[in-house]
């Protein structure tokens, strides 16, 4: 039988664990975080490939429709054993669905390789930074610098809080958007922002959990993972200046990697890095992780009315 492309409108729960046993690493292929996209206003779509009826590869995606475009987004493309029946599948997919913005990303992906067509708008390079938790002792993998940093943190008496209420979640937000500042005075294009909502949909559907360096009720560092059965992925962080001298970062990421090594996780994916974000690159690959090479883009798939208005809201915006 020919291999098939297939999406699935309203996935339940079995559809979805079944994409979830493909991939059971990949935090962006579970139950929970539908939920969590769902909380976020998303529809949520199952698209498949299958070899003789049997799923072989499949991915979650999420849909959602504004006043001119509806967008179609994939958070983690997945490894296919067709690309040519994947991506063409999921451009009729867009197509016959009234689709005008297909975003596919790569977050927590092994592979993505997106094809260069008329439709793409835009593309990046990225990388990845994978922690092997099956590595029996992480700080022997850590490097120099790192080592100093995290001993600076314990002796600074800095200790690790796992928490889920309000203040902390609010604390989180805060020291990761303070993060993100400090990136955008360096240069870097940062167009991204840590929201409450996304917080607490990722804690209410239990799809992540919320670590925090603290000494004497004061939070250093802050880091929002998501889960699956045998991976994590640090999903956004934070850290204030005073913890970025005492080490407070490197001190809430070695401390979650042990935690998840405990529990028994595989993989603990430190998140992405763009070309620009060299000091990002260095703190993650210092932590004695492997460098994913990755990529994401966009595509325009609307018709020429779609395009047209689109341009024009862009203008009125300018």
């Amino acid at each position: 039988m020919p291999i098939t492309f297939r999406s699935i409108d309203s996935p339940g729960a079995d559809v979805i664990t079944s994409i979830a046993d493909l991939d059971p690493t990949n935090p962006f292929a579970t139950n929970e975080y539908a939920m969590v996209r769902r909380q976020l206003g998303a529809e949520v779509l199952v698209i498949v490939v299958e070899d003789g009826g049997r799923i072989v590869s499949g991915c979650l995606s999420f849909l959602t429709r504004g006043r001119i475009n509806s967008r179609l987004e994939i958070t983690s493309l997945p490894k296919t054993i067709d690309d040519t029946v994947f991506w063409e599948g999921l451009f009729d997919e867009c197509r016959s669905r009234g689709v005008s913005v297909l975003s596919a990303n790569s977050f927590a992906s092994a592979v993505a390789a997106i094809p260069e067509t008329r439709q793409r708008v835009s593309f990046k390079q990225r990388s990845e930074y994978a922690l092997d938790l099956t590595v029996p002792d992480l700080s022997k993998i850590m490097n120099r610098r790192h080592r100093r940093q995290l001993s600076a943190a314990r002796s600074a008496g800095l200790e690790m809080k796992q928490v889920d209420d309000g203040l902390s979640r609010d604390t989180h937000v805060r020291l990761s958007n303070l993060s993100l500042d400090r990136r955008r005075r360096r240069g870097e294009s940062i167009d991204v922002e840590t929201s409450r909502e996304q917080v607490d949909a990722f804690l209410d559907c239990h799809a992540g959990q919320l670590f925090q360096a603290v000494r004497n009720n004061e939070v250093f560092s802050s880091l929002l993972i998501a889960k699956s059965r045998s991976g994590a992925y640090g999903q956004s962080s934070g850290t204030s200046e005073h913890g970025r001298d005492i080490g407070a970062s490197h001190f809430v990421f070695s401390e979650t990697a042990a935690l998840m090594q405990i529990e028994g996780l595989k993989i603990f994916n430190l998140g992405g890095a763009d070309e620009n974000s060299s000091g990002l690159q260095e703190f993650k690959a210092g932590m004695g992780t492997t460098r994913v090479e990755l990529e994401s883009a966009e595509f325009f798939t609307g018709n020429f009315f779609n395009k047209v208005v689109t341009r024009a809201s862009a203008l009125l915006r300018g």
